[in-house]
């Protein structure tokens, strides 16, 4: 299902990445308990980092990992900023359907960063590469990126579907209308391969609370 290029492997020999497939989601309509352990985290989240700044949290791991990553681009790590808008500022988690939602609540909880993909858009095999400057895509919002060299990236048969600081592209994105996902989770160093598992099985845990019928078809890890 996915191969990682030797260029990968060799910049980032402590590295790791996590997949994972999840099929038969029902992902529309309210469900009472999603929405109490979505209020839950949100309050869970402004416990933990009360009376801290978004640079106090930064030092934290992982984010203290991701953020040296991003740093090294010119780039402050989002996932970071969307704590800090739900724990220090109080809004909460975006909602565009529980199935995004489920991704977004775990992020911010664990703090890994995540792309979630409609697999019905997605053309199997893929492959996990670093990059040479000279790719492109369009991310979400439809704006079309350079890869900056060094970065990251994941693409399918068609093309490109994520960069670590550019995050997924526009035309794999989950919807409402999403019943087969496939969830992405890239490590940086000093962050583990068992964090990243434990990161997805919070997400396949989530998805069920909404949609207990879902089965989870594919688990792993590059190493």
């Amino acid at each position: 299902m996915i191969t990682a290029s030797e260029n990968w492997r060799a910049s980032f020999p402590e590295t790791s990445f996590g997949i994972m497939v999840i099929e038969g989601i029902l992902n529309s309509g309210d469900n009472p308990g999603f929405e109490d352990r979505k209020a839950l985290l949100e309050e869970e989240l402004r416990m933990r980092h009360r009376g801290k700044t978004r640079k106090q949290i930064g030092k934290e791991p992982p984010f203290e990992a991701y953020e040296k990553f991003y740093r090294t681009f010119g780039k402050g790590y989002p996932v970071l900023h969307q704590v800090e808008t739900v724990a220090l500022k109080g809004e909460p988690v975006l909602c565009p359907s529980p199935l995004v939602t489920a991704m977004f609540m775990a992020e911010l909880k664990n703090g890994l960063l995540t792309a979630g993909h409609d697999l019905d858009k997605v053309s199997i095999p893929l492959s996990l590469d670093i990059s040479k400057g000279t790719e492109a895509y369009q991310s979400m919002g439809g704006k079309e990126r350079n890869l900056l060299k060094g970065d990251m990236f994941l693409s399918d048969q068609r093309g490109i579907l994520s960069s670590v600081i550019y995050g997924p592209n526009n035309s794999s994105s989950m919807t409402a209308k999403t019943t087969r996902a496939l969830f992405t989770v890239y490590g940086v160093p000093s962050v583990s391969s068992m964090q990243l598992r434990a990161h997805l099985e919070e997400i396949d845990e989530f998805v069920r609370l909404f949609s207990p019928q879902a089965v989870r078809r594919e688990l792993f890890m590059l190493d």
